[in-house]
């Protein structure tokens, strides 16, 4: 008798869970299939999700910090240099174009925005392994060009570093540490 119980439940709890389950992808279906944010995103929802993000992000940071207005008012300016010259150099690597790309017109999100030097470079690199007629020297050349800009943006993200960590104290700087925003 207690063999046909167990069998009995484990049964109900499998249609139950079923519903559930049904339930879920129903609903999911009903909101677009992207979590409750609807179809596609035109570039300025993009672009306002984007923004509300790093406003949230930052208040965040400075809670976490534990500055007052009056200094974040000093050490924000100087977050925000550096995570844009590291996120220079992210694009300037196949995973920051891809970012760039993923899931939007080519419109909205190459010819919206400036081309910074690490991204040109690596475009015309791009163009290059795409090119069978391509020599040698020219790749040398792409991958130099590319490298210089590289160089040149880290020298800029040590000195914006630099800045911000003469602001912190030692807990900041260790924080900002773990966190990827200063070496």
């Amino acid at each position: 008798m207690t063999r046909q119980r167990v069998l009995l439940l484990l049964l109900v709890a499998g249609l139950v869970s079923l519903v559930f389950i049904g339930q879920a992808f129903s609903q999911q279906g009903r909101r677009g299939g992207r979590g409750g944010r609807g179809g596609a995103q035109t570039a300025e929802q993009r672009a306002e999700r984007i923004e509300q993000w790093r406003a949230q992000r930052a208040e965040q940071l400075r809670e976490s910090l534990g500055v007052t207005e009056a200094e974040w008012e000093t050490l924000q300016p100087m977050i925000e240099e550096v995570q844009t010259l590291a996120r220079q150099l992210r694009t300037g690597s196949a995973f920051g174009r891809q970012w760039r790309r993923r899931g939007g017109d080519d419109e909205s999100t190459s010819d919206s925005q400036p081309q910074t030097d690490v991204e040109a470079a690596a475009q015309a690199l791009q163009e290059l392994v795409g090119n069978d007629t391509a020599t040698v020297e020219d790749f040398e050349v792409a991958m130099e060009v590319l490298r210089a800009a590289r160089a040149e943006v880290e020298a800029q993200v040590a000195a914006a570093q630099e800045a911000l960590r003469n602001e912190l104290t030692v807990r900041q700087q260790a924080q900002f540490m773990l966190q990827g925003l200063l070496d």
